[in-house]
């Protein structure tokens, strides 16, 4: 993907250390969040934990410089990190070559990942996931639960189709009815303690007053949670994520993290100055972007690294079939 460089504004591809044009360091390489693994004794240590099969069967080598055909691999050699693909005809594409460990390291930490999810899907579209016994009991709340959690995604996609809104309304409401609940409890039984009768009129109203206030605290989470924000300044667009600043490049389409060093002084301190609305013209344009969450490095860098190490742990049941891997690509 091709980034601007922060200093001379000239694009580069993002895998370079420092600017072809005019030598400065890439500020885009440091992608890898925090609790990743940064080296490739880590990495392999990750791997391990998942209990993946062998790099023989997943045909991911860490450490290794593994010459045959089909393989991911990362090595190190005379002070560089080599990260690389054996593809089916047996030439390799480099993906990254540099000094930057971190950086080769959480490149193929993504592959493995998305490798790993695309193996479980697999499996899953196959039926080859081992199911364990279990009692009548467990079964049946384990179907009367997927029934509710399927009919509530239903009630709630539904309601989001029509209207974002309104499907934010439903899930406030919810998790509104289960917190009120809580809280009258706590609330009748501390009154009656206290005065040994039945909840008065004044609890009541009490009550539903802590209701609204639940419901319009959740609401309003449910409103700006993940919500992306997006400011234009000078002739550059950003957008804001969980803290985070991206910068927009209107030529690709596509999005770069910028370091907290190269984020404009002006766009940290009055932000709401260069608020920029969906939709509104760009550049003297009436181009409109690609929304964060539809971008390619939303779905590469922010959405798969976001999941929990949990979720690639590997079941010995399943089946690992690297055949179904593009080994034609670069990548």
């Amino acid at each position: 993907m091709k980034i601007k460089c922060s200093y001379c504004d000239s694009y580069i591809n993002d895998t370079c250390e420092n600017c072809p044009n005019c030598g400065a360091v890439n500020d885009h390489m440091q992608r890898a969040v925090s609790g990743t693994p940064k080296t490739i004794a880590e990495l392999d240590a990750w791997y391990k934990a998942r209990k993946l099969p062998s790099s023989e069967v997943t045909r991911f080598f860490i450490g290794v410089n593994y010459t045959g055909r089909r393989a991911f691999g990362i090595y190190e050699e005379q002070g560089e990190f080599i990260v690389y693909k054996n593809k089916d005809d047996g030439t390799r594409a480099i993906r990254y070559r540099g000094t930057d460990e971190a950086y080769a390291v959480n490149e193929l930490y993504l592959k493995l990942k998305s490798e790993i999810l695309n193996q479980k899907a697999a499996n899953i579209s196959s039926g080859r996931v081992p199911r364990k016994k279990e009692s009548f009991g467990k079964r049946l709340k384990r179907r009367l639960t997927t029934i509710g959690v399927v009919f509530g995604s239903m009630l709630g996609l539904g309601a989001m189709a029509i209207y974002p809104i309104i499907g934010k309304i439903i899930i406030s409401l919810i998790i509104t009815l289960v917190l009120s609940v809580i809280v009258w409890a706590i609330m009748a039984s501390t009154h009656e303690k206290k005065k040994d009768k039945e909840p008065s009129k004044k609890l009541g109203f009490l009550m539903l007053f802590v209701s609204i206030a639940i419901f319009a605290g959740v609401f309003a989470i449910a409103v700006n949670i993940n919500r992306v924000r997006y400011y234009q300044y000078e002739d550059d667009i950003y957008c804001t994520y969980h803290g985070n600043y991206y910068l927009y490049d209107s030529y690709y389409g596509d999005y770069s993290y910028v370091e907290d060093a190269f984020i404009p002084a002006m766009l940290v301190s009055s932000p709401d100055l260069y608020y920029w609305e969906e939709g509104n013209s760009i550049w003297g344009t009436s181009d409109t972007i690609t929304a964060f969450e539809d971008s390619g490095y939303y779905d590469e860098y922010i959405d798969v690294s976001s999941d929990s190490d949990s979720d690639y742990d590997w079941d010995s049941g399943s089946s690992w079939d690297s055949g179904g891997t593009d080994w034609g690509s670069d990548w």
